[in-house]
């Protein structure tokens, strides 16, 4: 039986409640967008945490380190585009 641990399952499904609105709110906040790349490698980092438990522990658990990496970056850039990019708009 797999090893599947409960809490990262309650984390996935409650990450996935706001992603799966994810098109209605970048329709409604266009500033939002260049923070979308971030929540969709942090939404595969807990998929592949999920998945480790099942099947290919060894590529998931660095898929899932990859993803979680490329969530950060991905986030320091979409928050530096929106400071620079709004402010370049205030001049």
């Amino acid at each position: 039986m797999p090893d599947l641990e409960i809490l990262e399952i309650i984390a996935l499904l409650l990450l996935l409640i706001p992603f799966s609105f994810e098109y209605y709110i970048i329709k409604r906040r266009r500033d939002m967008l260049p923070l979308l790349p971030g929540a969709t490698f942090l939404v595969l980092s807990y998929l592949c945490t999920n998945l480790e438990a099942v099947l290919a522990p060894d590529i998931f658990d660095f898929m899932e380190h990859f993803f979680i990496m490329l969530a950060g970056i991905s986030f320091f850039i979409g928050m530096l585009y929106r400071h620079y990019y709004k402010k370049s708009n205030e001049l």
